[in-house]
Order: structure tokens, then sequence, then C-alpha cells
């Protein structure tokens, strides 16, 4: 295989049944079933569309214009599922690497493009780790080096259970931040589908799955002013440009004091508010809450 054929080709290893994705007392079991990481989802999603062969794959083979929060609602619980659906992990991770398997085409250029192609992958994995690290860093209380050094490890793991070749994964936390910022520097663009989420921002959906259509229609425009605008305070300065987003600095000071409010509050709330139904469900079937006991 050449080098340009393996940068398309799917990715996939063959021993991902062998691994070991992280489970009870791990710092993923403790945070990333956490109802908080979904103010980070924008974030996510926002920097996976801008990869433009991620971008690409969504436009050709994705519902996520006519249903996006419907695809968001379905897609983050599997996620939560390699860990949470413990101790039967890695079956959930190979179900979603299986889901990607016929996403492939062209962009306009003709160059090929796979949804299983290490650095399309890969990305798509670090902007859902670096959003539950960002939610848990910023409202929950800074994390020690040690701990993002570990999680990050675990996130790893979780990469590995998928069974994509790993050979652009960063070895350690610092060099994933090296990572994680030059592609934002280098590689990001305003795809085509990075483009219709901004407008969705600024022009939420007509419909919402989780909320009666005449309450939803009242608290659209509102919200939906007030969630874009926490979304654009959780991306990167150099992606915020990017996009032509304006943010002052009123904007970061309201954004810190916010951060501030919510992390005093949010320990606080009881464990069946604060996390998914996917974790709870793995709570109960380990015997282990959230802090490992």
């Amino acid at each position: 295989m050449t080098t340009s054929e393996h940068a398309v080709g799917s990715g996939i290893e063959p021993a991902a049944a062998e691994v070991t994705v992280p489970g009870p007392g791990s710092l993923h079991w403790r945070y990333a079933g956490d109802h908080g990481i979904y103010v980070m989802l924008v974030r996510a999603g926002l920097l996976q569309l801008m990869l433009p062969d991620l971008g690409r794959g969504v436009q050709d083979h994705s519902d996520f214009f006519s249903e996006p929060w419907e695809r968001v609602l379905r897609s983050v619980p599997q996620i939560q599922g390699v860990t949470f659906d413990w101790p039967n992990g890695t079956r959930t991770a190979r179900m979603i690497r299986e889901y990607h398997t016929g996403i492939k085409g062209a962009q306009p250029d003709g160059r090929r493009y796979h949804a299983l192609a290490p650095e399309t992958y890969y990305w798509a994995h670090a902007t859902i780790f670096d959003a539950a690290l960002q939610f848990t860093d910023t409202f929950l209380g800074a994390l020690s080096e040690k701990d993002k050094e570990t999680f990050y490890a675990e996130s790893c793991q979780v990469f590995r259970g998928y069974g994509v070749s790993d050979r652009i994964m960063p070895p350690d936390y610092r060099s994933f931040r090296e990572y994680f910022d030059q592609v934002c520097a280098e590689q990001l663009e305003l795809t085509p589908t990075a483009k219709a989420l901004v407008q969705m921002g600024e022009e939420p959906p007509e419909r919402f799955p989780l909320l009666p259509q005449p309450l939803y229609r009242l608290l659209r425009k509102p919200s939906g002013k007030v969630l874009w605008w926490v979304a654009v305070g959780t991306l990167p300065p150099v992606i915020r440009d990017r996009i032509g987003a304006s943010w002052s600095p009123r904007d970061e000071r309201r954004y810190q004091r916010m951060c501030r409010s919510i992390g005093r509050v949010w320990p606080l709330l009881p464990s069946a508010v604060r996390y998914t139904p996917r974790a709870r469900a793995g709570f109960r079937r380990a015997g282990v809450g959230p802090a490992g006991c």
C-alpha cells in the first residue's frame, strides 16, 4: 500500500478485542458521564466539522443538517458506552467503528477520504476527550498535571478499543496539547458543514426532541442566543477568529464568572441529575459509583 493509499484507507487494526478500556475507578468513570460535558459539545462538533475530510464525510453521509439534535442525542450515549458498558466497552467501541466503515468518498478536487483514516478518526476522538477535559478542568476545578496525564493515558486506551490504527496518537499529554493546537492552527477551516453549524448556533433548529414544540418555540431564540454565546466562549481563540465570532474582554469576564458560578453549584447536584443515563446504568451494573466506591 502506498503512503497516499494508507492515508485514506480504513486503518482498521484486527486486535481491538484484546484492548481493555477504562472502567470502574478510572478518571473516565468519574468524569466522562457528566451531563455538564454537553456544554462543550458545540466546541467538539465544530472542531470536528472544520477538519476537511471529517466535514465532507458528514456532508455526504449524515442526517446532521435535517436532525442535528437527534444526531447528537444518539451519538453521545454510544461514545459514553465505551466506558460505561463495562466490562463490554470494547464491544461497544467496535460497534461504533463499524458504523463508520462505509463513510468514504471524494473531495471536490478528487482526493479520496475515509472516516476510518487514522488522521480523521483520531481527530474526532481527540475533540471528545478535549471536551471532557475542558469541562472538568474549567467547571470542576483545575486538574493536576498528574491527573491530566492519567486522563489522557486512559483516553489512549479508549481509542485503541476502536481498533483503528493509533500511529498518529501522541504518546503523552504534553504532546497531545501540541498536536491539538497544531491541528487547530494549521489544518482546520470553515468547511460547508462547519459553516452550517455556526449558522445553527446563530439561528437554532426549529425542533428540539426533548421539549414539547410549543415550549421550545418560546425558548428557542432567547435560549439559543445564550447557548451560542457560551459555545463561543469555550472555543480556542484561533477558532473564534476563523469563524468570525466576536469575543470582547467583557465577554471573557462574564464567561469566567459563569464558569465559577457553575463550578460552585455543579458538584452539589445529586447523581441522578448530574450523570447521564448510560453512566448511571454503568454505576449500577458495576456496583461502583463515580468516585470509585
